[in-house]
C-alpha cells in the first residue's frame, strides 16, 4: 500500500484485456495514476464457478492490484449478483485513504447500494458510463429484467451520482451536469504498440472487420437490431465486386456458419464473394491487433440510434492505434477524431444501404496512398490516453458538495 489516495474501479470487466470493457477501464486507471492516485480495479472472473463472497481472485495487472468476482451462472446466482455488494465491501475493507469509487455500467439495484454507502461515509461516487442498449433480445423475462435495470442506472442512479464519465457528447447532453466529462473509449497505454502498427504490403486493399455484429446462435429477424450491420457492409462490397473493384474481406470473431445462421438470406452473395471474403472465427486479441496492423482498412457500418449515440466504438480506436484507417459511418462522436483522408473516410448510409461510388474511390487508391493513410495513423496521437488527463481530474479530485 502507499500513502496516495485510492480509487475503486468496479464494472463487469474481465482483466488483463478479455473484453473491450477491460481496454476501457484499464486505460482509465492509468490516466488516474497519472493524475495522482492509486488505481484498484474490481472485476469479474468466469473461471470461479460458484457465487460467494469468499470466492474471489487477486492478480497484478500493469502495476494495479485486480480483483475477480464471481460471475453467476444458476438463476438464483444471476439474482444475487444484482443486488449483492458484499465482495465490493470485503475489497473496499482492504484499503485506507479512499477517495472515490467508479462503477462501469453497474447492475442498477447494486450500483445503487454502492452509492448510498459511498455517500454515507464520504466517499465520492462516479459513474462511469458507456453504453445505453435496448433490451429487446432474449426471452421476456431477460427483456423485463434489463429494461428494469437499464432503466433505473440511466434514469435514476447516474443522476444521484457525484459525477459522471460518459463516452459521448449525447450522454453528457443527456445528463446535464457540470461535473461530467466526456472520454472516448481508449486503448491502454501498452508498450509494444509500435508491434501492431505495420506498413502493409497488399497487392489489393485489405479490409477488416473483428468483432461479433450480432446475436449468435439464431435468426436475425431484424436486422436493425444488430449491433454492427455487417450484413451492410458486405451487401455494399458484393455490388462493387461485381463492378470489377479487386480487395480482399477478412472477417474475424464469427465463422461463415454462424453468420449464414443468423441470416441465411445473405448465402448467395456469400457465394458471389468468393475468395474476396473470408471468415475465420474467433481469435486472440493479440491475433486480432495484429491483422489490423496488416491491413489497409477497417471496415465499421452502424446504424444511428439511441445505442450508437450513447457508446463510443472500440473498433474504430484500436484501429487507429494500430496504425489502419477506417472507413466507416458517421455515429457516436467518431466525426471529433476522424480527419476525412488522412485516418479515416466516412461514408453516407441511408436506411440498408451506403455510398458504393465513395467505396469504390476508397478502394481505388493505389498503394502509395493507402501507405501515407496508415502511416498517418501510425504517427497520430489522438487517442493518446493521457490527452484526457485534465478531463479525469475534473471528475476525481473535485469535491463532493
Amino acid at each position: 500500500m502507499d500513502d496516495k489516495e485510492t480509487v475503486i474501479y468496479i464494472g463487469g470487466f474481465e482483466l488483463p484485456d478479455k473484453n473491450a470493457a477491460a481496454q476501457r477501464v484499464i486505460a482509465n486507471a492509468q490516466i488516474i495514476r497519472k493524475i495522482g492516485y492509486t488505481p484498484v480495479l474490481i472485476g469479474i472472473n468466469r473461471e470461479l464457478r460458484y457465487y460467494n463472497v469468499e470466492n474471489m481472485t487477486y492478480n497484478k495487472f500493469y502495476g494495479f492490484d485486480c480483483w475477480g468476482l464471481p460471475y453467476p451462472i444458476k438463476t438464483t446466482d444471476w439474482f444475487k449478483y444484482l443486488y449483492d455488494i458484499n465482495g465490493f465491501i470485503k475489497i473496499l475493507s482492504k484499503y485506507k485513504n479512499i477517495k472515490a469509487v467508479v462503477c462501469y455500467n453497474y447492475q442498477s439495484i447494486a450500483f445503487d447500494r454502492i452509492r448510498i454507502y459511498c455517500q454515507r461515509h464520504k466517499i465520492k461516487i462516479i459513474a462511469d458510463c458507456t453504453e445505453w442498449y435496448r433490451s429487446d433480445e432474449g426471452s421476456l423475462p431477460f427483456r423485463l429484467i434489463k429494461y428494469f435495470d437499464t432503466s433505473l442506472r440511466m434514469r435514476y442512479v447516474n443522476k444521484k451520482v457525484d459525477a459522471l464519465i460518459v463516452a459521448s457528447t449525447f450522454l453528457k447532453k443527456y445528463y446535464d451536469m457540470k461535473s461530467s466529462v466526456v472520454i472516448p473509449t481508449l486503448i491502454s497505454d501498452y508498450s509494444n504498440k509500435a508491434n501492431y502498427q505495420h506498413i502493409s504490403n497488399n497487392e489489393y486493399p485489405k479490409l477488416v472487420y473483428a468483432g461479433i455484429p450480432f446475436r449468435l446462435g439464431k435468426k436475425l429477424k431484424q436486422r436493425s437490431k444488430a449491433k454492427d450491420r455487417l450484413d451492410v457492409a458486405i451487401h455494399a462490397l458484393n455490388n462493387i465486386y461485381k463492378r470489377g473493384v479487386k480487395f480482399t474481406f477478412d472477417i474475424y470473431g464469427i465463422t461463415k456458419a454462424q453468420y449464414l445462421q443468423s441470416v441465411p438470406e445473405d448465402k448467395k452473395i456469400i457465394d458471389e464473394l468468393d475468395e474476396a471474403l473470408k471468415f475465420h472465427g474467433r481469435k486472440d486479441s493479440e491475433f486480432i491487433k495484429k491483422e489490423t496492423s496488416n491491413a489497409d482498412y477497417t471496415l465499421l457500418i452502424r446504424d444511428d440510434n439511441r445505442a450508437t449515440k450513447a457508446g463510443f466504438p472500440t473498433k474504430f480506436t484500436e484501429s487507429i492505434v494500430c496504425g489502419t484507417p477506417v472507413i466507416t459511418n458517421k455515429t457516436s462522436d467518431i466525426d471529433n477524431f476522424l480527419i476525412e483522408g488522412f485516418n479515416g473516410f466516412i461514408l453516407d448510409k441511408s436506411n440498408n444501404e451506403i455510398d458504393e461510388n465513395k467505396l469504390i474511390e476508397i478502394l481505388s487508391l493505389d498503394k502509395f496512398k493507402r501507405v501515407n493513410l496508415k502511416r498517418y495513423c501510425r504517427e497520430s496521437n489522438v487517442f493518446d490516453i493521457y490527452n484526457w488527463t485534465s478531463e479525469m481530474a475534473k471528475v476525481i479530485k473535485s469535491q463532493v458538495i
